[in-house]
C-alpha cells in the first residue's frame, strides 16, 4: 500500500511581508517541507538538489514559499518572463498544485522560474491542462548564492473550494532542472508520467489545518453611459458568479 505525506499549513498572526526574502521570523520557527524524489531520471531516487518549501494561510490569503538549493545557479535554463509565455514549461523551475476540492482529479496549476516569469493553469481529469484559466495572485522571487527564493501569496476569493471552516485540500509540489534533465516531486510520481506528472492528482500529498473564508457572490459591475438620438440612457453591465 502507498502512503501519502500529510502537510500542514500554518496560520500567520500577521500578514506575509512578499519581497522574495526567506528571512522572517516565521521561516525559521516553522520546520520546511523537503525530501523531494526524482521522477527522472532515476525514478525513486532523492533529489539532487534540495528544495525546502513552507505552507501558510491567514485570514485573505493562501501563500507558499520554497529555497530553491541549486549547485550550479549559473547553469539555469531562464529566458522567459512573460505571463503564461508558452516558453514557461521549457525553464528550469518550480510549481504546486493545489486540489482544492480534494476530488482527487482536478487542480489549480501555478509555475514559476527564477527571473520572476510565471505561468498559471487549470487541471482537470489528471490530464487535460489549460493556461485559459487565469487568477490573481502575486509573487517575488530573489536569489542568492546557492540558487533562489520564492514568495507566493493567492487572495483565497480567487480560488474556488467547498463550504467549511477546516478542509483538506490536496497538493503536489514540484520542481524542473532542465539543466541537468531532472523531474522531482514531493511525492513518488512514476518516470512515465513525464510532464504530466505534476497533473497526477490522485498522487498527492493531503494538505491538512486550511481555514479559508466562507465562499460567497462575486459581483462585478461596470457602469457606462449611452447616447442615442438626444437620448442619455444609464445602463450596468453586471456580472454573476458564485464560488461553490
Amino acid at each position: 500500500m502507498l502512503f501519502r505525506s500529510t502537510l500542514r499549513a500554518v496560520r500567520l498572526t500577521t500578514p506575509l511581508k512578499l519581497d522574495g526574502q526567506i528571512d522572517e521570523a516565521v521561516y525559521g520557527e516553522v520546520h520546511p517541507i523537503s525530501g523531494f524524489i526524482q521522477s527522472e531520471p532515476k525514478e525513486g531516487a532523492p533529489g539532487t538538489e534540495k528544495t525546502e518549501v513552507w505552507v501558510f494561510f491567514d485570514d485573505d490569503n493562501f501563500y507558499v514559499s520554497a529555497r530553491i538549493w541549486e549547485s550550479q545557479p549559473d547553469a539555469l535554463i531562464v529566458n522567459e518572463m512573460r505571463r503564461d509565455g508558452a516558453n514557461m514549461m521549457e525553464n528550469d523551475s518550480f510549481a504546486f498544485i493545489l486540489d482544492t476540492f480534494h476530488d482527487r482529479r482536478n487542480g489549480y496549476i501555478f509555475i514559476m522560474n527564477q527571473a520572476g516569469g510565471k505561468t498559471d493553469g487549470q487541471v482537470t481529469n489528471e490530464r487535460t491542462y489549460s493556461r485559459d484559466w487565469n487568477t490573481v495572485w502575486d509573487l517575488k522571487v530573489a536569489r542568492f548564492d546557492q540558487g533562489y527564493m520564492i514568495e507566493t501569496a493567492i487572495p483565497f476569493k480567487s480560488l474556488r473550494y467547498l463550504q467549511g471552516r477546516e478542509q483538506v485540500w490536496g497538493v503536489i509540489l514540484a520542481r524542473q532542472d532542465w539543466w541537468k534533465n531532472e523531474s522531482s516531486y514531493l511525492e513518488p510520481i512514476p518516470r512515465a508520467a513525464g510532464l504530466q506528472g505534476s497533473f497526477r492528482m490522485s498522487l498527492a500529498s493531503s494538505l491538512v489545518g486550511i481555514e479559508p473564508p466562507g465562499t460567497g457572490l462575486n459581483l462585478d459591475i461596470k457602469p457606462y453611459v449611452r447616447s442615442e438620438e438626444h437620448t442619455s440612457e444609464l445602463q450596468s453591465h453586471v456580472r454573476i458568479s458564485y464560488a461553490v
